[in-house]
């Protein structure tokens, strides 16, 4: 079959490694793994359609690719210590496993990515975990967005996964050592917090506090939680006092004699910059411990 479509497609290409630009091509596998890229100028979204329902299709788009891939595992799982070439200024790690590994991983990644934005990368990190790895963007996934892409990739695959969402970082010499602290966090949440699907960095804080951690690993937690907002003490000390007000909007806004509004917009900032709803008690919590680490 595959023959019949190289001789229909005489421009198209049976190997990968034989294309000079993979992401022009429209993909597509046998269940013998023989494979066939189909120049995307020469083929019809009807004829896509067909050739979907009888092979497996790699929609490639560079991200799979080992030449965009292999620069960042070296970079996090080798340590190499050379940054990857990129035009992203800040980065997100989702780390995620899965209980058992009875499916393709090729077919596991391109169904993730296919819910992410188009410059996503995903890393593996043995046969079961990896890390996905994000620019931040617009139109990224919001925690809401990556449960619903969760609860889908576990009905197709038969399997139960987690994910451990970590903050954005800036790209630069330090990221590796985000990435590692983060993974570290990561393999701590499994035995603080169980049978939970997402895991976000804030959810770990007061456990670890309770259990005890060093000052650099305080330091950090504050930097990559708080990040930006910590040069603007005006929007610190509002959040403080809206915490401390039991999350009183009108009480707030009293303390700090400012209309409620102005108060409204500055905690929505404040989410916004950093992901922490301190509407919701259990980030709340944690940011509240952190603006006191940053005062003293």
């Amino acid at each position: 079959m595959i023959d019949k479509l190289l001789n229909k497609y005489p421009n198209s290409i049976a190997h990968k490694q034989d294309a000079p630009y993979v992401e022009k091509y429209f993909w597509f596998r046998d269940d013998n793994g023989n494979e066939i890229g189909i120049p995307k100028s020469a083929i019809t979204p009807e004829e896509i359609n067909l050739l979907s329902l009888l092979f497996h299709t790699d929609f490639f788009d560079g991200r799979n690719d080992s030449s965009t891939k292999q620069p960042w595992s070296d970079f996090l799982l080798h340590k190499n210590g050379k940054l990857p070439k990129t035009r992203w200024e800040h980065v997100r790690f989702t780390h995620f496993h899965f209980d058992h590994n009875d499916f393709s991983g090729r077919d596991f990644e391109d169904a993730l990515l296919s819910f992410v934005s188009s410059n996503a990368i995903l890393v593996w990190t043995s046969d079961r975990s990896g890390a996905l790895i994000e620019g931040k963007t617009e139109d990224g996934l919001d925690k809401e967005e990556l449960m619903a892409m969760l609860s889908t990739l576990e009905s197709d695959f038969y399997t139960k996964i987690e994910i451990f969402l970590g903050s954005f970082h800036f790209v630069d010499k330090e990221l590796s050592s985000h990435y590692e602290m983060e993974k570290k966090f990561y393999l701590k949440a499994k035995n603080f917090i169980q049978n939970r699907k997402m895991i976000v960095l804030a959810d770990l804080l007061p456990f670890l506090f309770l259990e005890g951690i060093t000052e650099e690993e305080k330091k950090w937690f504050t930097i990559a939680l708080l990040g930006e907002t910590l040069l603007d003490k005006e929007l610190i000390g509002t959040v403080k006092t809206y915490i401390e007000c039991n999350s009183n909007a009108s009480l707030a806004a009293k303390r700090l004699y400012i209309h409620r509004n102005s108060l409204q917009y500055r905690i929505d900032k404040f989410i916004d910059k950093t992901g922490l709803d301190v509407r919701a008690f259990n980030h709340a919590l944690p940011a509240y411990l952190l603006i006191l680490l940053s005062e003293f």
